[in-house]
């Protein structure tokens, strides 16, 4: 299995030290062949102009899909993301590689507010992320598309740890944030 992981700041890495990076866990603890394609700030658009030479090029078996939290940063539409994600998913499928939606994380305002930007429009992206995670949940079991809720995987463990625990500054995983999702996405690896 060759996986390659197409995404923004999530996949990047943002915040942490390389070897702390979700990706970097699976292929050094986990023992995955993984590739890490994610760019700071990307947009789904981004993503998927990227595609053919980030993706398609790389003959992986798989591809892990996961952004759109700076298109709706921006205030971008999210009819706009689920057709960019979709496109992504078609191109994968007809190349023969394996998609993987994962639904990014929950944005925490509030650390967001004081950590990362005080004019983004929050409750926009909040708003918008629900009905993206219902889309994407909908989508992937309508067309027999691998999906992992990150998301929801976050949210359970909100409800017992501080935010800051997981959170470097409301929208970027710590290197605890990052070993939850190598362990979510290992585990839902290893039954593909």
């Amino acid at each position: 299995m060759k996986i390659v992981c197409i995404g923004d700041s999530l996949t990047t890495g943002y915040g942490v030290f390389k070897n702390e990076r979700w990706t970097d866990i699976l292929i050094e603890e986990y023992g995955f062949d993984v590739l890490n394609k994610g760019m700071n700030g990307d947009t789904s658009a981004g993503m998927l102009e990227r595609f053919y030479e980030d993706v398609v090029m790389l003959s992986p078996t798989h591809v892990v899909i996961m952004g759109g939290c700076n298109d709706l940063m921006s205030g971008r539409q999210l009819k706009n993301i689920e057709s960019n994600v979709e496109r992504m998913v078609y191109e994968a499928i007809e190349n023969n590689i394996d998609p993987v939606l994962a639904v990014e994380i929950p944005v925490i305002p509030d650390i967001a507010r004081k950590k990362w930007s005080y004019d983004a429009d929050y409750d926009y992206v909040l708003n918008n992320d629900i009905l993206y995670r219902e889309w994407m949940l909908k989508f992937s079991q309508e067309r027999g598309i691998h999906c992992i809720d990150l998301c929801g995987i976050f949210e359970e463990k909100l409800k017992g740890m501080d935010a800051k625990d997981l959170y470097v500054d409301g929208l970027h995983p710590t290197k605890l944030g990052h070993r939850l999702m190598a362990e979510a996405l290992a585990l839902f690896l290893k039954t593909l």
